[in-house]
């Protein structure tokens, strides 16, 4: 057995190196032990050895004290007793026994680990969680790399290493792919792998189960170093450490790596603890958004357009230009493409001039030259009509990809047609993808497009136009990353605010009063206001400022103070003022019993404009997090808002207030001025430059709402709760 030592990989080594060969040698062993190997039918390690056995051309060596071998393998007692130090040992034992084969396996210097076992957090004990807990330790404190526990393991289809318990993969056909598939189910991540039937290729199938040690960070990690690998997709539900994420979807980006994530399980936990609107309306959900959008991830809304999608992407490049080219057989299909793309926001441009000149020259008088093109139905009797008209809309330098739908499939000269497409698409420099409108899923010719290399097959119209929606915005992140300019704050203002939230450090929140005080050391301008502890003192404070005044109750444990009768707006005269300041203090009595009411707190009544929300709250996987969009009392009614990781950019702000529903009341309407967009853009990116710089200090923040006018805009109210 080789010494325990001899895996350190010399004291030159990196530390980021040694972590990648430690996943090398769990993704790509060259050497596999099997604990708890056995011939009993149905084992977990008799299973493993099998799927081996029929694909991998490395060396296996079987562990299980109770047999000399097992299948045409030799089998040893312990892993102490191999006559070579493996890459990786894969672990199939009762969740008991587990924390002592992985420290056996610390001991000989096995540098990675896969654990099948169940019985570990999944079952929701405290004998469980504690077990899962002992093996992460042992895999933190010893550097050894450890997948699972509760995971179905992992398949290699280059070097056929299938360290998989599931019984059906050895009746897989691997076929080598550029699509890496990691997720945490391995049901559901096998379910996707068996495409490998119609001829789907993959580099890697991966299930990280429970994630004690390894996770998808760490997958996406690795793979975006692969150089088998064109494009990651991903199923999960949750991650143990959401910034680890994060910057291995940055990474993917950055290496222009495409990562297609279907998102599952996505809750409001996030939302339960929240005080703030801005953090109730910053859940889980949106919170994942963000991040996609921000690290350039490309997600998929259904479980059947991730292998489709993932595809597309492994072979699509970047986009030429922002339109695409559809090309039919059928007449009714093209106006589905139509109906699709505006769905999709897709453009669809007319065919140049030369485009229109070489068509009409090879279809019948009858055809339909436009784009979408219908070609008719003289492309069954003709086989070779569709690869003549797709080479011609692929030199139209107007389209960036090109889409052919194929409803029909008859006879042999489909498969002619279909090996033409296929050789066409490798000559062409653009995407092309191949739509198989037949309910017939395996007729004559889709296994030849199941099975290219170079054109992307898809089941689904809608499917194939949403994956071109999202090859343009993939561009479009990667174009805005290129002008991220977060608003620039003074050191002196930021240490300012620092010293200012820090002399809060007994209370739970600030009173509205002190929030805007927080907000102007980063130029957040806010409504004048004057504090009054009396009716009179209300009274003049109105009288100085100019009527109409509004009147509000200053408490820090009253968050929103419209719901308990803590806001009397437009009043007009002292009369008013001195009735509101009475009327306030009766419905508020008792409601602050920890640091009391501050007082009421006069302010200008604002013009109206447009109520609008911004706030920050800080999220416990992925830290800091800004919402703005529309606001007013009605916020958690509409609902339309976005969220972004702070700090935020002004073109994000901008792209992704584009999106939201409401837009258009910004550009005016009934004759209403247009609103000033880019001062609320300013004021975003100042608010989560707020947020990013003291994250260590606060943990949400709420300015509901600012009002928005043709010049400007201002924030009427404010909320801060501390970490």
């Amino acid at each position: 057995m080789v010494a325990a030592g001899s895996n350190g990989g010399g004291s030159e080594m990196g530390a980021v190196e040694m972590q990648q060969n430690k996943l090398r040698s769990l993704l790509d062993p060259k050497v596999l032990a099997i604990v708890g190997a056995s011939p009993k039918p149905g084992s977990f390690g008799g299973a493993v050895l099998t799927n081996l056995a029929k694909h991998y051309t490395g060396k296996v060596f079987p562990v299980n004290p109770q047999y000399s071998e097992v299948g045409a393998y030799p089998c040893y007692a312990s892993l102490a007793d191999l006559p070579e130090r493996p890459d990786c040992v894969g672990i199939a034992v009762p969740a008991h026994r587990v924390e002592s084969v992985l420290l056996e396996a610390v001991a000989c210097g096995i540098p990675s680990a896969i654990v099948f076992s169940s019985g570990f957090a999944e079952i929701g004990t405290q004998e469980g969680a504690a077990l899962q807990r002992r093996i992460s330790d042992i895999a933190a404190s010893h550097g050894i790399r450890v997948l699972g526990p509760n995971c179905t393991g992992m398949v290699n289809v280059r070097s056929g290493a299938s360290c998989n318990i599931l019984p059906s993969v050895k009746d897989l056909p691997l076929v080598p792919g550029d699509v890496g598939l990691v997720g945490q189910s391995g049901a559901l991540g096998y379910v996707v792998f068996q495409a490998m039937h119609r001829g789907v290729g993959f580099s890697h199938l991966i299930s990280t189960g429970n994630s004690c040690d390894v996770d998808i960070a760490d997958l996406i990690d690795y793979l975006v170093d692969d150089p088998h690998t064109k494009a990651i997709a991903s199923i999960f539900e949750s991650v143990p450490d959401g910034r680890r994420l994060r910057a291995a979807l940055e990474r993917a980006f950055h290496a222009g790596k495409p990562v297609v994530i279907y998102k599952i399980g996505v809750t409001a936990s996030g939302q339960k603890a929240a005080l703030s609107h801005s953090g109730m309306l910053a859940g889980d959900a949106a919170t994942y958004r963000a991040l996609f959008e921000r690290t350039g991830v490309i997600e998929v809304d259904t479980f059947e357009a991730l292998l489709e999608t993932a595809v597309f992407f492994s072979r699509a490049g970047m986009p030429s230009s922002s339109a695409i080219g559809v090309i039919s057989g059928s007449g009714g299909s093209v106006v589905m493409a139509a109906d699709k793309a505006d769905k999709y926001g897709l453009c669809l441009p007319t065919p140049a001039p030369a485009t229109v000149q070489a068509l009409s020259a090879r279809l019948p008088a009858f055809a339909s030259i436009a784009n979408p093109a219908d070609i008719t139905a003289e492309s069954i009797r003709d086989e070779q009509l569709y690869s003549e008209c797709v080479r011609i809309f692929a030199n139209d330098p107007g389209f960036a990809g090109l889409a052919i739908l194929m409803p029909s499939a008859h006879g042999e000269a489909a498969v002619r047609r279909a090996e033409g497409l296929d050789a066409l698409a490798a000559e062409i420099n653009k995407p092309l993808s191949l739509v198989w409108m037949n309910e017939w899923y395996e007729g004559i010719g889709s296994q030849v497009y199941d099975a290219s290399r170079r054109l992307s097959m898809f089941r689904s119209l809608d499917r194939c136009m949403h994956a071109y929606q999202l090859w343009f915005n993939y561009a479009r992140r990667r174009a805005l990353l290129a002008q991220q300019s977060s608003v620039q704050v003074a050191q002196t203002a930021r240490d300012a605010a620092r010293q200012y939230i820090r002399s809060f450090a007994n209370a739970r929140a600030l009173t509205e009063s002190e929030a805007k005080k927080l907000f102007g050391f980063y130029g957040i301008d806010c409504v004048q206001e004057i504090l009054c502890t009396s009716p009179e003192q209300a009274v003049a404070a109105a009288d100085e400022m100019g009527y109409p005044v509004v009147a509000k109750v200053q408490a820090a444990e009253i968050q929103h103070k419209s719901d308990v009768g803590g806001v009397k707006l437009n009043l007009s005269n002292a009369a008013a003022v001195k009735q509101a300041y009475e009327q306030i203090t009766a419905a508020v009595k008792g409601l602050a019993p920890g640091s009391g009411i501050a007082g009421i707190s006069i302010q200008k009544m604002v013009p109206q404009g447009i109520e609008m929300i911004i706030g920050a709250r800080q999220d416990p996987q992925f830290g800091p997090v800004v919402v703005f969009g529309f606001g007013g009392v009605q916020v958690e009614v509409l609902r339309d808002v976005a969220v972004g990781l702070a700090p935020i950019s002004r073109a994000e702000v901008q792209h992704a207030l584009d999106g939201l529903r409401l837009r258009p009341l910004l550009d005016g309407f009934r004759g209403s001025a247009a609103a000033d967009i880019d001062h609320f853009i300013e004021l975003v990116t100042r608010v989560s430059a707020l947020m990013a710089d003291l994250a260590d200090e606060i943990l949400e923040i709420d300015i509901n709402p600012i009002i928005l006018h043709a010049n400007g805009g201002i924030a009427v109210d404010g909320l801060v709760i501390r970490q």
